[in-house]
């Protein structure tokens, strides 16, 4: 989530002109990095956690925000699938490891 939230807020800058120093964004980053541990499991619950840096840091506004929250959502649902696969991946190969050793 964190890599998400700043590759699209990195782009959000570019595109609007908004300051995207590489301090200002090792900061930004320092700063989601530890709010991403406290940010709810459910879906969208890490953007709506980043919204306050992303105001207070990068400077964004509402329709900037607006469109962080649309742009994650979208990719979002992408990532969770991929976690659910490789969680079902996971499991039919620990399920054949050790299938073998039953009696």
């Amino acid at each position: 989530s964190a890599m998400k939230i700043t590759a699209c807020a990195l782009t959000i800058c570019l595109l609007t002109g908004l300051p995207h120093g590489m301090g200002l964004f090792i900061y930004f980053i320092l700063m989601l990095s530890i709010i991403m541990v406290a940010a709810p499991g459910v879906p969208g619950g890490a953007i709506m956690a980043a919204l306050a840096p992303l105001a207070s840091i990068l400077g964004f506004n509402d329709e900037a925000q607006a469109l962080m929250i649309a742009l994650y959502i979208a990719m979002d649902s992408f990532g969770t699938a991929c976690n659910v696969t490789g969680d079902g991946a996971i499991a039919i190969a620990i399920n054949k490891l050790f299938k073998k050793n039953k009696l």
